[in-house]
């Protein structure tokens, strides 16, 4: 890992990720409705990636390592946190707008503290019930006001809702089986790799691997999704090291405000005012669960206003 990759703060690592998501949602949206079957579209999005990872792993030295704890550590990552994903991109981004797939992504991180919770088997304090609550009236808002949906079929909305409960899934269980010690470059190569090998074989076997009939616009769409898998792994399993998987949900925010700018800028997409305010309520839920508005903020801030008796 690169020394100024290493004394960066894990806020700056989690918007640059979330700049990458954003990009890489825009061009699976470019694969997606040029006819693409999904599997085949991931096939070579890991395969672009783990190339990358392991030549620069050959390089350096840092070789995934191969014990049954990091195979089961990627094999888990891997599926809730890349294919599952990726897949359900791949198929419902033909179908729904990258703006109202990226303010989906916004349930990452309210997923992600209710499954911590359930796992932890210990109660949210009432700030974070409160936080999700105001989260969750945020994204239906953004999805009736903030979106044309009209002539989208309700299965497609509920597939795509599908995609940010798999990313949390994965932020939890990345979090809790993190092993002891681990390199980023070499976990990251592991868990593409060994995707690789879980995609690749299904493909391989039905004899369609051939990107000839792609088409240029999405063979560079589909290799610039792959350079930012790499890229975006090796930095997820930096701040993973650092922080758990409630920090690095965050992600999901910036992931969510990105896209939605990507996406209106390739294709158009309408940003209005009730999406505005939609992602205003749903920041503000955020903020709550995260810690970064409490209550006694705003008793603090009521006390300093309210004129004392005499």
């Amino acid at each position: 890992m690169p020394r100024f990759v290493r004394v960066l703060p894990p806020t700056a690592l989690i918007i640059t990720i979330g700049a990458l998501v954003g990009v890489s949602f825009t061009l699976t949206k470019f694969v997606a409705i040029a006819g693409i079957a999904p599997q085949l579209a991931l096939f070579w999005q890991l395969l672009v990636a783990s190339l990358v990872l392991f030549a620069i792993g050959v390089i350096s030295g840092k070789r995934p390592p191969l014990h049954r704890r990091y195979l089961t550590y990627y094999l888990g990552a891997g599926i809730l946190g890349i294919s599952g994903p990726a897949l359900i991109g791949y198929t419902v981004l033909g179908h729904v707008s990258t703006g109202f797939y990226s303010a989906l992504v916004t349930l990452s991180p309210l997923f992600t503290f209710a499954i911590t919770a359930l796992v932890e088997r210990r109660m949210l304090p009432t700030y974070r019930l409160v936080g999700i609550l105001i989260g969750l009236v945020g994204i239906s808002f953004a999805t009736h006001g903030g979106f044309d949906l009209s002539g989208v079929a309700p299965h497609w909305i509920a597939i795509a809702m599908a995609g940010p409960l798999l990313l949390a899934m994965g932020n939890v269980f990345r979090s809790r089986a993190y092993p002891p010690g681990g390199d980023p470059m070499a976990l990251a190569a592991g868990t593409l790799g060994l995707q690789l090998l879980v995609i690749g074989l299904p493909v391989l076997v039905s004899g369609q691997v051939s990107p000839g009939s792609f088409g240029p616009g999405p063979i560079v769409a589909i290799i610039g999704i792959g350079l930012i898998t790499a890229l975006s792994y090796v930095l997820t399993f930096e701040v993973q090291r650092r922080t758990d998987g409630v920090g690095f949900a965050q992600v999901g925010y910036f992931a969510t405000l990105f896209g939605i700018v990507f996406g209106a800028l390739a294709f158009g997409e309408p940003i209005r005012l009730t999406l505005v305010v939609a992602l205003a309520v749903l920041f503000l839920g955020l903020a709550l669960t995260n810690g970064h508005l409490r209550f006694d903020h705003f008793r603090h801030f009521l006390s300093k206003r309210r004129p004392e008796r005499r």
